[in-house]
């Protein structure tokens, strides 16, 4: 609500600067956090030991790499597949026991993969990785939209921002327990990396089952809604869903904004091995800790801003986030490719990471300002699939880009395309705050005197009502 001053002039409401502290004294938001930290430590950690179990397959570089190649697919397809067909489950389901329920599927799941590889079996590898990926599809949907019902809207910006860090500190953890698990293990007893990962899940289950929220209840369905099979009905949420992103102005900027982003960045990260092995000779038994080293570098960036932002700067309107993000990104990959030194790559790549961190929180925080609740799994999967989409085009152009342009300046125009997406985010995005969310703007408007916030253009009188009752 607006408040008002002794003469009885709307004040707008300011949004107040929180840290990450004020965050994690939500019991709750904290439980999650955890569950979300372990959880994806196990994302991580199955990808990198389906990896590696895969390529003890082979003796055959061709081969090993062909099956490595095959591993990345069958855990890539679910979230183009499936991305959107997740969210509307997840609109429809609790969020918080459809977390819990993805979670105890991944522990069977990562147990499964034990006989797969005692038999060797290739096919039941890229089987199991494609199942558990698609059950994977429905935990962060769950959580984007979980976190408005646990936290006040002025603590949404940190909230994201701790989100947005515990998963940059995941990307090392992970990997580093992987690693170390298999050099424990030794040869041959692999194995017991899918036992870790089968653990990692049910703690991240134990944790979000200590959550308390209200009671979810789920959008009402008109009788029409119920006369129709379940196959039509959730064809019709889909559609809903669909309408939501590309027909609510702010998500259909931010689809367009991601789309033409990731275009440039896929190109990037499939000819990324080529440069640096062929840009500076680095021979193939330094690619490995030269790759680490600059991932590394880029995710200690992406985690300082994300701090920062979450402790500093949460007051801030969403929107700059992306705008000075997507520009800085951009300005600092223009040259990537002809930096002279290795170790200046390494430095630009933190620069990077710097202005990544705060466009993951800027959009996460814009979503849940403009798109009601019992929409935020269609939606966020929506624009999950709008960038593993443009990124799988990009990266399959990658090499005739390479090879017609340069590889080099195949990163300039990925700069370009970062720099014109920002430009883009300063004129289209509003610059909307906090105390714009959907379930308070009607009111402010009517006692602010101003315009509500369109979420949906005008459409059709039927069309629009099918809008309203969110499936």
């Amino acid at each position: 609500m607006a408040l008002s001053n002794s003469e009885g002039t709307p004040v707008k409401e300011e949004i107040k600067r929180v840290t990450f502290r004020d965050v994690l004294r939500n019991v709750s938001f904290r439980n999650l956090w955890l569950g979300q930290i372990v959880s994806q430590m196990g994302d991580y950690f199955a990808f990198l030991a389906t990896l590696v179990v895969v390529s003890a397959f082979s003796s055959d570089p061709q081969q090993i790499t062909l099956m490595m190649a095959g591993m990345m697919i069958a855990q890539a397809l679910p979230r183009l597949l499936f991305g959107m067909l997740a969210g509307v489950f997840v609109d429809r389901w609790d969020r918080r026991r459809t977390m819990i329920a993805s979670d105890l599927v991944r522990i069977v799941m990562a147990l499964a993969f034990i006989p797969a590889f005692l038999a060797h079996s290739l096919p039941a590898m890229y089987a199991l990785g494609f199942v558990m990926s698609a059950v994977g599809t429905l935990f962060n949907p769950a959580k984007g939209a979980l976190i408005p019902q646990l936290v006040p809207k002025e603590l949404l910006t940190s909230a994201n921002s701790l989100s947005q860090t515990s998963m940059m500190l995941a990307t090392f953890i992970g990997p580093a327990i992987a690693g170390a698990t298999f050099k424990l293990v030794g040869a041959g007893n692999e194995w017991v990396a899918f036992v870790v990962d089968s653990l990692s899940f049910a703690l991240s289950a134990t944790a979000i089952y200590l959550i308390k929220t209200p009671r979810y209840v789920p959008p009402k369905l008109e009788e029409s809604d119920l006369a129709q099979s379940p196959v039509r009905r959730v064809a019709s949420e889909l559609k809903v869903g669909l309408r939501s992103l590309f027909l609510n102005r702010t998500m259909a900027t931010i689809a367009i904004i991601f789309a033409v982003t990731m275009f440039g960045v896929g190109a990037i990260n499939a000819l990324w091995v080529t440069f640096l092995k062929v840009h500076y000779g680095f021979a193939s038994s330094d690619l490995a800790w030269r790759i680490s080293v600059g991932d590394i570098a880029m995710s200690a960036g992406m985690v300082i801003a994300s701090v920062v932002v979450g402790n500093r700067l949460s007051h801030v309107t969403p929107k700059w986030f992306i705008v000075v993000g997507l520009v800085g990104a951009g300005v600092a990959t223009l040259g990537i490719g002809y930096v002279p030194g290795y170790w200046l790559v390494v430095a630009s790549l933190m620069v990077i990471g710097l202005f990544v961190g705060p466009i993951n929180t800027g959009t996460s925080t814009l979503m849940q300002i403009v798109v009601p609740n019992e929409q935020m799994g269609r939606v966020g999967a929506g624009i999950g699939t709008v960038v593993d989409t443009a990124m799988l085009g990009s990266m399959s152009l990658a090499g005739l880009f390479g090879a017609a342009i340069g590889i080099p300046l195949v990163f300039f125009f990925g700069g370009v395309l970062c720099m014109a997406a920002g430009a883009l985010a300063w004129v289209a995005l509003p610059a909307l705050t906090l105390k714009d969310k959907p379930a308070e703007e009607q009111t402010d408007a009517a006692e602010e005197g101003r315009e509500p916030i369109e979420l949906v253009p005008v459409l059709q009188a039927e069309e629009e009502e099918r809008l309203v009752r969110v499936g």
